[in-house]
């Protein structure tokens, strides 16, 4: 189970910049000012750490654990949790598309900003919940001891290659400055 506690503890961390970003958003729609240096920091843990980092974990190594133990593709809960990333990809481009024109002095894109990234933490809010209370209990009835021995040693090699790369770190910290940096 030790790749279910890694998932959980990235989603821990997602979390906390879900919950910075929606302080540094509150009131952004109706002042059509945002902190665009911020944003651009949301924007960039979500696309590396959560797009990049954390959700190939969940499908190429979990979701594909539990497809070859019966849990088919096309039906719930996989089919929706992998459509929930790809959806929250778009959500993300199409906020990323907004910020250049922002800080070109366009307070027109405020808003459109703005509303791509609350729909979007509301995506991660919801897929993070789904996963936890309809995928991860479903790991220790499905998954063999073989099978969690696998996953256990694909997540070590990715763990490893992060650290060697310093990407989980420089991730985790950027959280936890985004989290701080929402207080003040």
């Amino acid at each position: 189970m030790e790749s279910v506690e890694i998932l959980m503890r990235e989603h821990r961390t997602v979390m906390l910049v879900v919950q910075a970003a929606r302080r540094d958003l509150e009131g952004a729609g109706e002042t059509h000012e945002i902190a665009e240096q911020e944003v651009e920091r949301l924007l960039d843990f979500f696309r590396y750490f959560t797009n990049s980092c954390h959700d190939p974990k969940e499908e190429d190594l979990l979701f594909t654990a539990l497809n070859r133990r019966g849990l088919p593709w096309d039906d719930y809960p996989l089919r929706e949790l992998v459509r929930d990333h790809k959806e929250m990809r778009v959500v993300l481009d199409s906020a990323s598309d907004w910020l250049p024109l922002v800080r070109a002095g366009d307070s027109t894109a405020t808003l459109p900003l703005v509303h791509d990234l609350e729909i979007y933490l509301d995506l991660v809010e919801r897929h993070i919940a789904a996963e936890e209370s309809s995928v991860f209990p479903l790991v220790p009835e499905r998954l063999t001891a073989r099978d969690l021995g696998e996953l256990s040693d694909a997540f070590a090699a990715i763990a490893c290659e992060e650290r060697e790369e310093g990407v989980h770190a420089y991730y985790t910290d950027l959280a936890h400055e985004l989290a701080g940096a929402a207080h003040t």
